[in-house]
């Protein structure tokens, strides 16, 4: 016992020696850095549809144009109807005809029932005569889809937005003559825009840790929040896609940037870190002295964890040669 207690006071003797240094201190709170982790991210719409023609057809109007907002159901092209107008009024013609016929077969096959009774008409004509009714029922049939076929044909000539949205692209010109599948518009969603972003899977479970979250584009930074991640990892980038929300509306599709979360609790840059008896830790000022606090948790050349309760007064400038005890004063 006597001999650690020479030991001691002989540590403190030599502390005590020592020149005073002079020092610069700063505020725990103010040194602190937050835990922040980073990837790339873009703005995208939930949907973007390249609208086409659905049938042949020349343009005869343009009701929206490159720019124009559009509510779903609005009218953004007309296309000539003439042609599909008059194949509408041969399917009804077709119609009324094949309604007339099986009228017809109708009466012919109660006549017949009623004459069946007296044994005036055999049975193989009786059979004909329910043959011909069952023929013009199933005509009629396919007659009435071609006429629903051709009324959707009718409707096919008016396209409208399928999503409220803005029109990026024209494809379409006034009296061009559109075939089956030519583009007529691009129209992109304006609601619902979501950010994506890949994630390193390493770091993919530190979202649900995340104190927030922010979608950071030219240094704006917008809140988001996550909407989903994904549980399957790229076998070749080994990248997990998330869809997050922003809550901000001034967020733009097309925008790219990066997705920041930050995480809780606090780090101790890795620049404030020195080494005693094998140990990293902090220098802080305490009632005239430099006192060592050792970081447990703390690894070389890393941002170290740490609790920003503590109030402590961190020596910034002229911690290099410290030693513990040692005496200082403040520049």
């Amino acid at each position: 016992m006597r001999i650690w207690f020479l030991v001691f006071f002989t540590l403190i003797s030599q502390a005590q020696q020592q020149p005073s240094v002079a020092v610069t201190v700063k505020p725990l709170k103010e040194v602190l850095i937050e835990r922040r982790l980073t990837a790339n991210a873009e703005v995208k719409a939930l949907n973007a549809a390249q609208l086409s023609s659905e049938l042949t057809a020349t343009v005869s109007q343009i009701h929206a144009d490159v720019g124009d907002k559009v509510k779903k159901g609005d009218l953004l092209v007309s296309l000539d109807k003439i042609d599909v107008n008059l194949q509408l009024d041969q399917t009804k013609a077709h119609v009324q005809a094949a309604k007339a016929r099986l009228t017809q077969a109708e009466l012919r096959l109660k006549r017949a029932n009623e004459l069946k009774q007296g044994q005036y008409v055999s049975a193989d004509d009786l059979l004909a005569r329910e043959t011909d009714v069952a023929v013009y029922k199933a005509d009629l049939s396919r007659l009435k889809a071609a006429s629903r076929s051709a009324l959707r044909q009718v409707d096919k000539t008016k396209i409208t937005a399928p999503f409220d949205g803005i029109i990026t692209v024209r494809q379409a010109q006034l009296g061009q003559l559109l075939v089956m599948n030519s583009p007529v518009v691009t129209l992109v969603q304006t609601t619902n825009k979501q950010v994506y972003a890949d994630i390193p899977s390493h770091l993919a479970k530190q979202l649900k840790h995340a104190d927030r979250m922010m979608f950071v584009n030219k240094d704006i930074e917008s809140r988001v929040e996550l909407i989903q991640l994904s549980r399957v990892i790229g076998q070749q980038s080994g990248l997990q896609s998330a869809r997050f929300k922003p809550l901000n509306k001034e967020v733009l599709i097309g925008q790219t940037g990066q997705l920041v979360w930050y995480l809780k609790g606090q780090l101790l840059s890795a620049d404030l870190l020195v080494k005693r008896n094998g140990k990293l830790g902090v220098f802080i000022f305490e009632q005239g002295t430099a006192k060592f606090m050792p970081l447990p948790n703390s690894q070389e050349g890393r941002p170290t964890p740490i609790d920003s309760s503590p109030n402590w007064q961190v020596i910034i400038g002229g911690r290099e040669r410290l030693q513990d005890g040692q005496a200082i004063t403040l520049k």
